[in-house]
């Protein structure tokens, strides 16, 4: 299993401490496995660049992205069996919003901070006077500022998020909100696979978004939300994961074949087409039988026949 990995829940003003003493058992995204932050490096250089920020240490800054944007503001909430999950369809967003946490820096802007435990979105929330808001965690030791918050409308706050939606450093709406804290460890049970330990991403309460909104929410399993966000980075998944996959599924035998790669090479992140396996393509003059009839015997090229008189060398 991985390092332990120890996070601060930052609130408004001053330090609240909070510390993650031990990582998750499992990443319930099934599909991406993150064992060390160098995992990270091959597929994000792809949408952004690499630095060195202070006492950050090496960390991931977007790139092609307007002057106003920010974390978690390109997406929505879904509600699941671990709290509310972001989704978003940025190309980097299986990794950027489900690990690791962000930073804004007044010469580099907003900057991600690599860790290696998941969760449905590492954020912390507040809430109140008709209005619900939500902030990227940042590294240990800093303190989330009033404008790293933004605001929606509680009623609105299930649509599709946008710069253009959201409240932005407005402190009449900051001083109506209360902090409800941020992502904590609970043990659950998922599939038949016993208690595992996972980071729940509670945020508001389920039963005030759908008074606010006047919409029944269906809950949605945490392993089915997290297949709402594209991975670009090599599967990884235990043999008995891809066992009990049904065919067709990310994990299944119909899915691309795995690429194990070496310590030091970097994830495979090129998207695949799903081939066929090798044992079910016809051979070089081989006839694949169809189901519904019995295999015909392949046919051999039928040697040409030379006419009378003409098989001899000349000056033979």
């Amino acid at each position: 299993m991985k390092s332990p990995v120890k996070s601060l829940l930052l609130g408004l003003g001053c330090l609240t401490i909070g510390a993650f003493n031990a990582s998750a058992d499992l990443e319930v995204s099934a599909s991406v496995r993150i064992d060390s932050k160098s995992d990270f490096h091959a597929p994000l250089a792809a949408h952004g660049g690499w630095i060195e920020v202070g006492s950050y240490g090496r960390c991931w800054r977007p790139a092609h992205v307007a002057v106003e944007w920010r974390p978690y503001c390109y997406g929505h909430w879904v509600w699941t069996d671990c709290g509310w999950y972001w989704v978003s369809d940025e190309p980097w967003a299986w990794a950027c919003y489900h690990y690791g946490s962000w930073v804004y820096d007044s010469e580099q802007g907003w900057i991600w901070v690599p860790g290696v435990e998941w969760a449905p979105a590492w954020v912390s929330w507040r809430v109140g006077g008709g209005y619900c808001g939500w902030a990227p965690l940042a590294p240990r030791g800093v303190v989330v500022a009033p404008r790293a918050f933004v605001f929606v409308d509680v009623r609105r706050f299930r649509e599709p998020v946008r710069p253009a939606t959201v409240i932005v450093n407005r402190t009449t709406i900051i001083n109506q909100t209360a902090a409800l804290g941020s992502p904590r460890h609970e043990t659950r049970n998922f599939d038949d696979r016993g208690p595992q330990k996972v980071v729940v991403n509670e945020g508001p309460g389920l039963h005030e978004i759908e008074k606010a909104t006047g919409k029944k929410v269906s809950p949605v399993p945490i392993r089915d939300a997290s297949r709402l966000t594209p991975h670009e980075i090599a599967r990884k998944t235990s043999p008995a994961e891809s066992q009990d996959a049904p065919s067709g599924t990310p994990n299944g035998r119909n899915s691309a074949p795995e690429r194990k790669p070496s310590p030091k090479e970097a994830p495979d992140i090129s998207a695949k087409p799903t081939r066929p396996d090798a044992d079910d393509q016809p051979r070089r003059g081989e006839i694949k039988p169809s189901p519904d009839r019995p295999p015909t015997p392949a046919r051999l090229p039928e040697k040409q026949s030379r006419p009378p008189g003409r098989g001899k060398s000349r000056g033979g």
